[in-house]
């Protein structure tokens, strides 16, 4: 009798984090949308935009897939000034990109950079309870529920891995 064998997972796609300079930046990387069953979930791109430009502790990210260079989804991380925490306010990959291992590519590369900021042991962020698959995704990277609601979300937490910069 012959033992089950998954098959070989495919190693997740490199990404490639970038600020957003330009309003060639913002327009692109502001169109990219979720799926629209999706859409209750995350604030639209363009609104996270216009809340970053108002909150200069917000850092907006375009995600580019690293081999084509090509906008796939958006990042916004920051240390909030109200309760001191590093927060990962939002991630969204285009729904042309999902399903394929960019949303987990995202997290972990966001997490890189949050690592060699200063300030801030744990990185939270907030998820809608009906969103299983991104409760599973920050699950599967270390994120525990802190018993937190804010609003209509569930409060997540994981402590950073402290990297010194060189």
């Amino acid at each position: 009798m012959y033992a089950y064998r998954a098959p070989p997972q495919p190693a997740a796609p490199a990404v490639r984090l970038v600020p957003l300079v330009t309003a060639q930046d913002r327009a692109v990387f502001g169109s990219l949308r979720v799926a629209p069953d999706q859409s209750g979930f995350v604030a639209s791109n363009a609104e996270s935009i216009a809340e970053a430009d108002g909150s200069p502790w917000c850092a907006p990210l375009g995600i580019c897939d690293a081999s084509h260079g090509g906008p796939v989804g958006f990042v916004m991380h920051a240390l909030d000034p109200e309760d001191g925490h590093r927060w990962i306010y939002r991630l969204m990959i285009d729904v042309r990109y999902q399903g394929r291992g960019f949303g987990r590519s995202a997290l972990r590369a966001t997490l890189a950079i949050m690592d060699r900021l200063p300030r801030g042991e744990r990185v939270r962020l907030g998820v809608d309870p009906a969103n299983a698959a991104a409760r599973r995704l920050y699950a599967s990277e270390g994120f525990v529920e802190t018993g937190e609601i804010l609003g209509d979300e569930l409060v997540l937490q994981r402590i950073l891995h402290r990297v010194e910069a060189a």
